[in-house]
């Protein structure tokens, strides 16, 4: 099993709007071959910057890659070029992890 795990950090209160964006279903990643499932978790505090992880399971890393290199996601990274990102995010990164265990 295989994981990427993006983290978004964003001012106080801006969790939700992150959360919106990536817990729509029915998309084209939710079709792709390989693709498990999907969580959004957003860290608990009481004030300051927030922290919203989005974790995506595959079966295998290749599904992964497949999904990274199809000209669907392609062509979604290719829409968004030129666009500034939201002011309200401060930080983001991704991980990818593999199940050992």
């Amino acid at each position: 099993m295989f994981f990427q795990i993006k983290r978004i950090v964003v001012k106080e209160g801006f969790s939700d709007q992150v959360v919106e964006r990536f817990s729509k279903r029915g998309g084209l990643l939710e079709k792709q071959p390989g693709f498990l499932d999907k969580q959004v978790l957003v860290k608990k505090v009481r004030r300051g910057d927030e922290e919203v992880l989005v974790i995506s399971r595959w079966e295998s890393e290749q599904d992964w890659k497949n999904w990274e290199k199809s000209p669907e996601h392609i062509a979604g990274h290719k829409a968004k070029l030129g666009t500034a990102k939201p002011e309200y995010i401060i930080e983001t990164s991704h991980d990818l992890y593999e199940a050992i265990v």
